[in-house]
């Protein structure tokens, strides 16, 4: 079976063979100083749940480069050039050329016979583009993909709105994929903070997180629900009926705990991403997941637009969580 990506087929059928050398007219890349960080990457999670590599593709400079968590730090480890949609701009709608810009999660490989070699290299790896946040836009199109191409092909083509690198590449970077779990941030230009700067931000969205928890924790249902967009859903769920809903826990509930693991923070201009592992306890029920908070940036501060929660290990939460505050841990281990 061959499957073919609707939105990202290369624009180079039918042209002559040109060799690698071409891409040595590419302009050389100015790279940030080892000082600094990227702003929309602000922290990695160390859960081992999670991927512990970002990608990040910056389509001014069409340069791909990938981050990894090292200890509580952020580390470049590899930069490659990459080509881009044949047209510039952030993907609006389908066939329109571009490559989108935003927050993706890589989520199945492709490898022959599935994908015909001469247009999509020896691997491709799909997104999840258009997003949530694109969706809320009205964003249409589909199959936007990480891949390659033959090394016969210059890296200057255009795409159809793929984010395109060589075999040799392509093969480097499955190593760092965790299907579903490794992001692909996709920026017009990223931006670099200095280490006190990214830092700043850094915890000022840890204490944005942290006053949502506690609010939620104590059961203040009224600075609960400030952390709110009036756009928020979830599943089964509006702003009012997710209100009425806490609020009727709360009167069913002697006391909830909720315990968070070391948190993936995202941003990608005024959107966040943040995703964690959570415990879930109160005098009737507990239960462990993966608990995922989409955002956007309302003047000063960030309101929750959706929340999604899966299931996960009891063993895998709890042992993030010992991680990030073993103290916590060990009191809800032990609580009846």
């Amino acid at each position: 079976m061959r499957i073919l990506a609707s939105g990202c087929v290369l624009l180079f059928l039918g042209l002559p063979a040109i060799s690698n050398s071409a891409e040595n007219i590419t302009p050389a890349v100015e790279s940030p100083t080892i000082e600094s960080l990227p702003a929309p990457l602000l922290q990695i999670s160390e859960t081992e749940a999670f991927s512990k590599f970002v990608i990040l593709v910056d389509k001014e400079k069409r340069r791909l480069t990938v981050f990894e968590r090292n200890g509580a730090q952020i580390k470049k480890v590899e930069e490659y050039p990459a080509d881009i949609g044949k047209n510039g701009g952030n993907k609006v709608k389908r066939d329109d050329a571009r490559t989108p810009e935003g927050i993706y999660f890589l989520q199945k490989r492709l490898a022959q016979p599935e994908i015909p070699f001469d247009m999509y290299g020896a691997l491709a790896f799909t997104t999840d583009y258009p997003n949530l946040f694109d969706r809320r836009e009205n964003k249409t199109g589909s199959g936007i993909w990480l891949h390659a191409i033959p090394d016969t092909v210059a890296l200057t083509r255009g795409s159809k709105g793929c984010v395109v690198v060589r075999n040799d590449v392509i093969k480097k970077l499955a190593d760092y994929i965790k299907l579903n779990e490794t992001p692909i941030l996709i920026f017009d230009h990223v931006n670099y903070l200095t280490k006190t700067e990214h830092e700043k931000s850094r915890i000022a969205l840890n204490d944005f997180i942290e006053g949502w928890r506690q609010a939620w924790e104590t059961q203040d249902i009224s600075k609960y629900i400030t952390y709110y967009d009036q756009d928020f859903k979830a599943p089964g769920f509006n702003l009012k009926t997710w209100e009425a809903h806490k609020t009727s826990l709360k009167s069913k509930y002697e006391f909830i705990k909720v315990n968070l693991s070391q948190p993936y923070i995202i941003q990608h201009k005024d959107q966040l991403l943040v995703k964690t592992l959570q415990r879930y306890e109160s005098n009737k029920y507990i239960d462990y997941g993966v608990k995922t908070i989409y955002a956007i940036k309302t003047g000063s501060s960030y309101k929750i637009i959706r929340e999604e929660w899966s299931p996960f290990s009891e063993k895998e939460v709890t042992k993030a969580i010992a991680r990030e505050n073993p103290l916590t841990a060990q009191a809800s281990e032990q609580t009846p």
